[in-house]
């Protein structure tokens, strides 16, 4: 059985059932056939995480979800059913497998459903439809603000993920020294926070792009970096002094991964600053 209109009326309407003292339910049977299950091991999962989800929130889980039992034919079996309040129902629907078009529609009718009933429950007819159109409207225009509020956040981060992605595209290398006032730059334009320059080096040490320690080589680009293209060491001669050094510069591939490193670390943290049980992480 699929979730189609019949004559008009919900597939949800027409299984909605009432006891004498004018209480309605739903049977979990009739529901699963109703969202497209073919078997009752399948829907039972969703069904009891509905129940769990109910029980954390407070809610009395017996009077919700009551036991009870369906007869198919004369002669056969009773089978392992439920009567579903109206809340019930609605968190078996979003518990339900949302790739399954029925399950998708179950949770949208019992999701409006259930608020019409939480906020007027003495509305009937066209009062109740009205209100209904009210509420729609209402979570329209909630969607169309966070929506606002998402595009606004990708404004902001706009920089944040450009400066990450820029260097896919580099085609020059940048040594360690020039790649930190970068870093720096970034941190106080986009994040409002000052990152040290030793915290760049000591974060590119941590990470295995250059060598840490007190080794001789400390701040030189590591044999990994190396071997995977992210860097390079560079002899460099002091016009002044005429003393050779050696720089380690940060290739294209590296630039782009190093980037993403501290992006990420510092969306997380705030900060580029390595906790202090990391040991080592400083580079020359």
């Amino acid at each position: 059985m699929n979730a189609i209109a019949i004559a008009g009326q919900s597939p949800f309407d027409a299984i909605r059932q009432t006891r004498p003292d004018g209480t309605e339910f739903w049977s979990a049977r009739d529901l699963m056939n109703v969202e497209g299950y073919q078997r009752w091991e399948k829907f039972k999962t969703g069904l009891s995480r509905a129940m769990a989800t109910a029980k954390n929130q407070g809610h009395d889980v017996d009077s919700n979800f009551r036991r009870s039992e369906k007869v198919s034919g004369s002669r056969g079996p009773a089978a392992e059913d439920y009567e579903l309040s109206r809340f019930a129902a609605y968190l078996v629907a979003m518990n339900g497998e949302p790739n399954m078009p029925a399950v998708a529609q179950a949770q949208a009718y019992f999701a409006i459903q259930t608020r019409v009933a939480e906020t007027t429950p003495a509305l009937t007819g066209e009062e109740l439809l009205a209100h209904a159109v009210l509420e729609a409207a209402s979570t329209i225009k909630r969607i169309d603000a966070e929506r606002l509020q998402l595009a606004a956040k990708v404004e902001h981060d706009a920089p944040l993920v450009a400066k990450a992605e820029a260097h896919s595209a580099s085609t020059t290398s940048i040594n360690r020294q020039d790649f930190a006032r970068e870093v720096q730059t970034w941190g106080k334009k986009i994040h409002g926070i000052w990152i040290r320059q030793k915290h760049v080096m000591a974060f590119l040490a941590h990470k295995g792009m250059t060598v840490r320690g007190e080794r001789s080589d400390a701040g030189q680009a590591t044999a990994t970096a190396i071997r995977n293209g992210w860097a390079e060491n560079s002899k460099y001669t002091d016009e002044t002094t005429g003393r050779s050094f050696v720089t380690t510069r940060l290739l294209p591939k590296g630039q782009d991964v190093a980037w993403k490193w501290i992006t990420s670390y510092v969306e997380a943290n705030g900060t580029l600053e390595l906790p202090r049980q990391i040991h080592g992480g400083d580079a020359a």
